[in-house]
């Protein structure tokens, strides 16, 4: 999820390349809410998924998607030619990446007559044409859609833990003290086996296949439905069911309490406020410890004052684990505040050329050594964020290979109202690495362990400490 501002040199102004410009400011007000909805909660399940347009939808899948249908064919017909042909004049690759788009049009257009319902004609005709290209960022939503929140980034509530997948199941990673999972006997290492009666199976079963189609993403499509489920509003009950330390069934019964860390802004009067997480602490050695959840404005004067008063740290650690992405304002400034001098931070490449976005310059940027932990649920600005870093050797990076999950989108009407989203240009790092499909590679490659989570021993975290403790010693 990304918007760009700024300083830019190169083939376009900078009022060009952003969300919304006047073509499109009715969709602004949903520029977040949409994307949160089909780039966050979409799922992906390896290969892309052919479905045949005559059949229902399969039961149980997509169960969250189905729409009433209330469209003619003709209606069906121009939604479709409509979203084909902007593509064809707005994807950042003219080539398409060697695909032939001429013909996979041909090819779902033949199949738009067999389609008799709209769910079938959004979620197993057209944005599978989209999800040809293989790209993310790209895709189509209806009208009746474009009002779904994503959970994590609006709710009020949380149960205080999180969970990624280990060796094939969705393990507990982080716990946080006197959160309602720890006082219900939650620890780091457990397994969730069902949330209010769902297991895993359930909860992948309505993921919306999307690429990139890589292992990463595909991994971490797999639990984005139970990391969705430990939020909700404040003195709602979840059942939690997991495997303890011993491999024993428990049950646990917890109620979503007020999310810590959090600030909040508004996108619009009539949507909830958005929320993000910033946690501030300092380590062992004085060594300073953010943990940011997205890049979004509600955090950003939060992140900037958290850098200043660790300015004395001798090391900081920047956790993305789980980074949802954000805003291009938002980043560039906290990515300003650790360089100091207005170096190239990312390269944007479109069908009229390069566009590059430099740093600000600032008077006080941190002095000391930058580490970012990431993993396969950091996403989009925040691969650009520590792609950038990396490449200008100002931050070591350790965790796991991100996604690739980062281009830049636009967002255009559809007839009825409906959204489409076409990513127009490719993320370059200044040293010329492609972020999307590829992510960010770490320069220490550290995974997490069931075994190493039931003592309480974070790896990727003590790898970045034990780093740091290296590194002040020299």
């Amino acid at each position: 999820m990304k918007n760009i501002q700024g300083d830019y040199r190169g083939a376009s102004a900078p009022d060009t390349i952003q969300y919304q410009d006047s073509r499109h400011a009715l969709f602004g007000r949903l520029m977040l809410v949409v994307i949160l909805v089909s780039l966050v909660l979409a799922g992906c399940a390896g290969e892309a998924e052919p479905v045949p347009t005559s059949s229902p939808m399969p039961a149980g899948k997509y169960d969250s998607l189905k729409i009433e249908t209330t469209l003619t064919a003709a209606e069906r017909k121009a939604i479709f030619e409509s979203a084909w042909q902007q593509v064809n004049e707005l994807f950042y690759d003219p080539s398409f990446g060697g695909k032939d788009w001429q013909a996979i049009g041909e090819a779902y257009r033949k199949k738009l007559a067999t389609v008799q319902d709209d769910t079938a004609f959004w979620f197993q005709l057209l944005n599978p044409m989209l999800f040809e290209l293989g790209v993310s960022h790209i895709g189509a939503l209806p009208a009746e859609l474009s009002n779904q929140l994503s959970v994590e980034s609006f709710a009020n509530g949380s149960l205080g833990m999180d969970v990624r997948l280990l060796d094939g199941v969705p393990v507990v990673t982080r716990v946080l003290a006197g959160s309602p999972a720890e006082q219900a006997g939650l620890r780091t290492g457990y397994v969730i086996t069902a949330i209010d009666g769902m297991m895993q199976a359930d909860f992948a079963a309505n993921n919306f296949n999307m690429p990139p189609y890589n292992e990463r993403h595909k991994r971490a499509r797999a639990v984005v439905g139970m990391r969705s489920a430990f939020y909700g509003e404040v003195g709602a009950e979840v059942v939690i069911e997991y495997l303890d330390a011993s491999n024993q069934v428990q049950q646990a019964r917890m109620q979503f309490a007020p999310r810590r860390d959090l600030s909040c802004g508004e996108l619009d009067p009539a949507l909830p406020q958005f929320c993000a997480e910033l946690e501030v602490r300092r380590l062992d050695n004085g060594i300073g410890y953010l943990r940011l959840s997205g890049f979004l404005e509600p955090v950003l004067e939060g992140m900037l004052q958290a850098i200043e008063d660790q300015d004395d740290a001798p090391a900081l650690i920047i956790d993305l684990r789980g980074n949802l992405g954000g805003v291009f304002p938002v980043r560039k400034a906290i990515a300003s505040q650790l360089v100091g001098e207005p170096r190239l931070f990312m390269r944007y490449m479109g069908r009229d050329g390069a566009l590059e976005a430099y740093l600000d310059p600032v008077s006080n940027p941190y002095p000391g050594e930058v580490m970012i932990l990431v993993d396969e649920t950091s996403v989009s600005s925040s691969e650009e964020f520590t792609g950038s870093l990396q490449a200008m050797g100002r931050a070591t990076v350790i965790g796991v290979q991100t996604p690739g999950n980062c281009l830049v989108m636009t967002l255009e009407s559809l007839p009825g109202e409906a959204i489409l989203m076409v990513p127009y240009r490719q993320s370059v790092t200044p040293n010329g690495r492609v972020l999307e499909d590829n992510g960010v590679v770490p320069d220490f490659e550290v995974e997490l362990d069931r075994g190493q989570l039931l003592q309480g021993f974070d790896a990727q975290l003590e790898a970045a400490i034990e780093y740091a403790t290296k590194q002040m010693k020299k």
